[in-house]
This record gives structure tokens, sequence and C-alpha cells, in this order.
């Protein structure tokens, strides 16, 4: 009888729940707007802490280096820690010094040299244009009409858009000190959690356990985030790594090549180089166009060092320093890209791939989990076949039959 009440309260507290929940959900539907302003606000509020986490973590491997050698010394163990965590810092802001200092100034003066020359060099390029369109009256009205309406168009987007922009970044004191208060507690939460990593990562697991009492399931998501925090951790480092040598190899051969705006076009494909597969072709198109309102036959030089690029990258730099470590096939990367970018913009090309990494390990451990408790073999090979060819079927088939 009381097992029977006891049946009869849980059934009643799971409807309830369940009906709080629905209820729940169709509110956040109906003041959807309002839910967005506040998680807009929460969001705002926590960026620099955010930002904090991803330098922290995309500083750790760094700090643990530091720290191993510091170790070697035999010292106080948090000595070593703080001495670790002061070099990663001092490093990380050599790099941003570095870059400001040499690379920055560079970059600014070769966009202000290319807005100041834009309207004669598309000039230069439509008179030619017009000599190889004089011998067709027709299709050079369309065509010199067409191109009159780009240039017209470009022309008051440079004068009244980039330069009001540009006007309204530098006049904006306000934006320029929260800025900096943002970067200043952004590099605060870094310190604390560099100093402090175990500790952090001890409290969260700390929370986990108490809240979920399965330990398999414990175990699984343990090793879940371990194996996420593998695919992250190699492929953005490496990935970084990789975008920096394709960036001082295109300085150094567009500079050797005498290409213009060798800088400027270096960082462009560096910088763009961190999108997997589609990253040196989405860097080439605006460079490209730079070069060409230059000169038509370096663009043409440009484009086929482009190509040779991206397979020295793709077949010999790229696999050298990120190896397989999203273990992810060539169609999966293209949907991840696809889908990612479609969902997040340019940050999500980024990621796209170590989160649909992420996924693809869990889906194959949910996979190979079902498959173990049915008695079925978990290599792949073993389902190829056409039709009812495959391995399997053939030893469910002898099975029934026995």
């Amino acid at each position: 009888m009381k097992s029977d009440k006891k049946q009869y309260l849980w059934m009643g507290v799971t409807i309830f729940v369940s009906l709080a929940a629905v209820v729940a959900f169709f509110f956040l539907l109906l003041r959807y707007q309002g839910v967005k302003s506040y998680l807009d606000v929460i969001s705002m509020a926590l960026q620099p802490v955010m930002a904090g986490i991803v330098i922290a973590y995309v500083l750790c491997p760094v700090a643990k280096f530091f720290e191993r050698q510091f170790c070697r010394v035999r010292g106080p163990a948090r000595a070593a820690r703080l001495l670790s965590v002061l070099f990663t810092l001092i490093f990380a802001m050599g790099i941003l010094v570095l870059f400001c200092a040499l690379v920055l100034p560079q970059v600014v003066d070769s966009i202000r040299t290319l807005v100041v020359d834009l309207p004669g060099m598309l000039e230069i390029q439509l008179t030619r244009l017009g000599k190889y369109l004089e011998s067709d009256s027709d299709a050079a009205a369309t065509v010199m009409q067409m191109i009159t309406s780009v240039e017209t168009f470009l022309m008051t987007w440079i004068k009244e858009n980039l330069f009001s922009t540009v006007s309204n970044v530098a006049g904006s004191v306000l934006s320029v000190g929260s800025a900096i208060v943002n970067f200043v507690v952004s590099v605060v939460v870094t310190v604390y959690l560099l100093l402090d990593r175990e500790r952090y990562l001890a409290q969260c697991k700390k929370l986990f356990y108490a809240v979920s009492r399965n330990k398999r399931f414990n175990g699984a998501v343990m090793e879940t985030l371990h194996q996420t925090d593998r695919i992250f951790g190699g492929f953005i480092s490496g990935k970084l790594l990789d975008s920096l040598i394709v960036g001082i190899i295109c300085f150094v051969c567009l500079t050797v090549m005498k290409m213009p705006y060798a800088l400027l076009v270096s960082v462009i494909v560096g910088v763009t180089n961190i999108i997997p597969m589609f990253g040196p072709f989405i860097g080439a198109i605006p460079s490209a166009f730079l070069i060409l309102l230059v000169s038509p036959s370096k663009c043409l030089a440009f484009l086929v060092f482009i190509i040779i690029l991206q397979q020295l990258d793709g077949n010999v730099i790229g696999p050298r320093i990120l190896g397989n470590s999203t273990g992810l096939s060539a169609l999966y990367v293209t949907v991840a890209m696809l889908l990612f970018g479609k969902l997040m913009g340019f940050v999500g090309m980024i990621v796209g791939v170590p989160l649909f990494a992420t996924m693809y390990y869990i889906v194959k451990r949910l996979a190979e989990y079902s498959l173990g408790q049915q008695g079925l073999p978990m290599e792949t090979a073993s389902y190829e076949g056409a039709g009812g060819d495959t391995a399997v079927d053939e030893e469910q088939d002898s099975e029934e039959e026995k």
C-alpha cells in the first residue's frame, strides 16, 4: 500500500514538473524579446570574464611549459606556478606589443594608401577595359554602365561610410575607455584562472558530482570532456601556429615577387587561414582584387602562388602541425563549416570544426555502446557492402537459421 502511494506520489511530481516545464517554455517563447534583452545584458556584463576564460584556455599550454621548466630547478611549487604565469603574460604581451609596433603601423599605412589611391586605380582599370570593348559598342555601353554604377557605389561608401566610421571610432573616447577596462578585467580573470586552474576545475567537477549520482554517466561525461579538451586544445594551438607560418611564408614570397600591399595581403591570408579548408581562398579573394587594381598580371601570379601555398599548407605544413586532431573527414569538415558558419558567423567557421568533432565523438560513443549491447561489431568496415551483403547481415542471417 505504501509502495503504491509512493509510486503515485512520484507520478504526480513528474507530471507537475513536466507541465511546469511546458508552461515555462511557452512563457519564454511569448516573452522572447524580454528574455533576450536580459540575456544580452548578462552577456555584455560577463563579456570580459568570457574573454578571460578564452585567453586562459589558449595560454594554458604555454603556462604549463614554463611551469615544467621552473619545476626542474626544484624550487617551491607555488613559486614555479607564479613565475610560469608571469612569464606567460610577458610572452603574450610581447607578441601583442611586437605585432602593434611592427605589423599594425604598416597595415594601417597600406590601408590608408589604398583608400587614397583607390579612385585613381579604378579609373585606370576602367580606361583599360574601355579600350578592350571599343570594338563592340553595345556590349561596351552595357558593361561600362554596370562598372560606373559599381564605381559610384564604392566611392560613395568610401566617402560617406568609411571616413565617418573612422572618425566616429577616433572620437569615441568612452568606447575606448570601456574597451580598456574590459581588457584589464580579462587579464585579471586570466591571471586568476592560470594561478588556480586545478581548484576551479575541481569545483566544477564537485558540483557536477553533487548533481549527478550515476557513476557510469559521470565517467562517460568526464571522458567526453577530456576528449573535447584534447580536440579544442590541439586544433586551436595548432591552427594558430599553422596560420602564423603561412602568413610569414606569404609575406616573404610576396616581397620577393614585389607584390603590392605585401604585408596587408599576408595578414589577410594568415588570419583567414585559421578557417579550415576554405580559409586561404576566402583571404585570396579580396587580396586578389587589391592586386588586380594595380596590375592584372601580378594578380594572376598571386592566384597561382595562393594555390601552391594552399597545397603546401594542406599537404605538408598542416598535417605535420595539426596531425589528425579532429578525426573528421573532408565531408564532415565541409558540413561543419556550412552549419556553424550559418549559425555563428565568422566565429562559427573557426570553432565549428572542433565543435562538430566533439559532437561526432559523442555520437560515435553512443553508437558503439548500443552496438556493444546488441553484440554487433563496432568497426565501420563490417557494415560496408551493397544492400544486405554486409558482414553484419550475414552474421545475423546465420544466427536466425540456427
